[in-house]
């Protein structure tokens, strides 16, 4: 159950590229509106089927944790839509697919937490890895993408290290309020107004309904079910499958540069993640 609910999230997460490709001519601003607000309807949706009547309570149980989450979520929500609209899936996925790794960096930074030495050589791997895809972005018009998908990558970084230092929060009530902030900035500086012809909001809608609302649901389902450190190593399958769908359904081919640098992100959150998974067993056996 916990594996294949962890598995469904992951490749939810990843049809983000592919989808953003498929929208004809919606701009960012639009697709960041309406991607939040099909996943505000449906997380709503799926709260009031939970808690019922006590919905308003699993909003105040976050408290500030969640609301410090729901910011850094939320910012990484507009970064993401607009590296994915200016570099290539591939450089967004593979730097964003980081996050594991640089959490560990901002919790010894901010929470004093112990790191081994080898993650400080996955560290070392990542950083390698960003420079070679930022190398690429120079030569191909792509820096500020890539500039994107690494500010989106450190603000998920620190909502990790976030729930980490702080008490239990429910993420989906954060999440909801995540969109809400980030739909209401979308309608605030959208240059060209929120209207999107047909095939563009049937598009954005799966966006929001499955590849962000389903992913939360799915992963909070499955986390319950399995030891953190092997749902984040299953959660990094996305690293791979969000270029490959970009690839087979769009035909976007990764640079030389860009499959050299996500090699080393790939082998750096791979060892980070397979190193946590180790370590808990090893501590519990």
């Amino acid at each position: 159950m916990g594996v294949a609910a962890v598995l469904a999230a992951a490749l939810c997460t990843s049809l983000s590229g592919l989808l953003v490709r498929l929208a004809d001519h919606a701009d960012g601003w639009q697709i960041l509106f309406w991607r939040s607000a099909f996943c505000i309807a449906t997380l709503m949706v799926y709260l009031l089927w939970r808690h019922g009547k006590r919905v308003g309570d699993r909003y105040l149980s976050i408290g500030r944790t969640g609301l410090l989450c729901s910011l850094t979520l939320g910012s990484s929500f507009i970064t993401f839509i607009f590296a994915m609209t200016t570099t290539t899936v591939a450089n967004v996925a593979f730097t964003v697919g980081m996050a594991p790794v640089f959490a560990a960096l901002m919790g010894w930074l901010f929470l004093r937490e112990a790191v081994a030495l080898r993650t400080v050589g996955f560290i070392g791997l990542s950083l390698g890895g960003i420079a070679l895809m930022f190398s690429d972005g120079v030569a191909t018009g792509g820096l500020a993408g890539n500039v994107l998908a690494l500010a989106t990558c450190l603000l998920y970084s620190g909502t990790i290290v976030l729930l980490r230092g702080g008490r239990r929060v429910d993420m989906i009530p954060a999440v909801t309020i995540a969109a809400f902030w980030s739909a209401m900035v979308a309608a605030a500086l959208a240059p060209n107004g929120l209207a999107l012809n047909a095939h563009d909001l049937a598009i954005v809608g799966v966006m929001g309904i499955v590849q962000l609302a389903f992913q939360y649901i799915f992963f909070a389902a499955g986390v319950r079910h399995m030891p953190a450190a092997q749902a984040a190593l299953l959660g990094r399958a996305t690293v791979v499958l969000t270029p490959f769908w970009a690839f087979l359904g769009v035909g976007e081919t990764p640079s030389a540069l860009t499959l050299a640098g996500g090699g080393l992100v790939l082998a750096a959150v791979l060892g980070q993640g397979l190193s946590a998974l180790w370590s808990g067993r090893v501590r519990t056996a």
